[in-house]
């Protein structure tokens, strides 16, 4: 076998043997209070209303790429009647 062959044969062989180890699992031993489920609660709300925030003012940007002005739309209005 070539060397470079047999060197991604061992990265391989030390990826699996990784993943296997992560995902292993054993007893944690671990408490969570309730106020760790209110904050964790809190942080996905305050993500969600940031998001909307974020996406709500792209949004109008992006609207006001195709919007006249008022000025242009009176300016086109008094020509149609006139």
């Amino acid at each position: 076998m070539p060397a470079r062959m047999n060197k991604h044969l061992n990265l391989g062989a030390i990826a699996l043997a990784a993943s296997f180890y992560l995902i292993s699992t054993g007893p944690s031993y671990a408490y969570l209070d309730p106020g760790t489920g209110s904050m964790i609660l809190t942080a996905i709300l305050g993500a969600i209303a940031a998001t909307t925030y974020t996406l709500k003012g792209y949004l109008s940007r992006f609207k006001m790429l195709f919007r006249r002005d008022q000025k242009d739309s009176a300016r086109h209005d008094g020509d149609n009647k006139g």
